[in-house]
């Protein structure tokens, strides 16, 4: 077994030996928004990025969300999760005119903000595409999302459709004395082999 994969394998062992239970979720309510497009039904409302997505062709369609106008600055949505995670990354489902998240807070169970991540979107043009970020998982338990939209972006509207936040049901944590003795044990045993092999 090659040295980085046996430490991979005992990374993963401490981890779960912790308890540390990933949980995915989509938006399940809406917290708030800057604007939205109000026509005379729900298209492009705010409440288009609840849940899994369900736009599935690129384009203007009312089954995501968009600002009330075009080129209006910067704009923004927030959304809640059933369940606080301790967050550690984001994904935002973009379906038109791609590339306008410029931010994203994660909102702790007592409403704080706390800016997680900022930078380009790099998100590819002309398809339906889910813009993943990670940071370092969060000390504390985030029950919300609010997303930054920079809607100068193109000369048209930007959509959302779909929210995700991604973290753990465990607080990252020192490992405990037994995960560092296997851990030990593990690195002790490449070290092993690796001697073993050069004689």
């Amino acid at each position: 077994m090659k040295l980085h994969s046996l430490i991979a394998a005992v990374l993963l062992a401490a981890a779960a030996s912790a308890g540390a239970v990933p949980v995915h979720q989509y938006a399940s309510t809406l917290k708030g928004f800057s604007s939205e497009y109000v026509p005379d039904n729900a298209s492009w409302n705010a409440i288009q990025v609840l849940g899994a997505p369900d736009t599935f062709q690129y384009g203007d369609h009312g089954t995501a969300w968009a600002p009330a106008t075009q080129n209006s600055g910067q704009e923004w949505i927030s959304v809640g999760f059933d369940t606080a995670v301790y967050a550690n990354g984001a994904t935002i489902r973009e379906t038109y005119h791609n590339g306008f998240v410029y931010q994203i807070d994660a909102i702790d169970t007592l409403g704080n903000l706390h800016k997680v991540w900022s930078g380009v979107d790099t998100s590819t043009a002309n398809v339906p595409f889910d813009f993943s970020v990670a940071w370092a998982t969060t000390p504390y338990l985030m029950s919300g999302l609010k997303v930054y939209v920079n809607t100068n972006h193109s000369a048209s509207w930007e959509e959302i459709d779909a929210i995700r936040l991604l973290g753990d049901t465990i607080a990252p944590a020192v490992p405990e004395p037994g995960s560092l003795a296997l851990m030990g044990l593990g690195l002790g045993l490449a070290g092993f082999l690796r001697r073993r092999r050069a004689a």
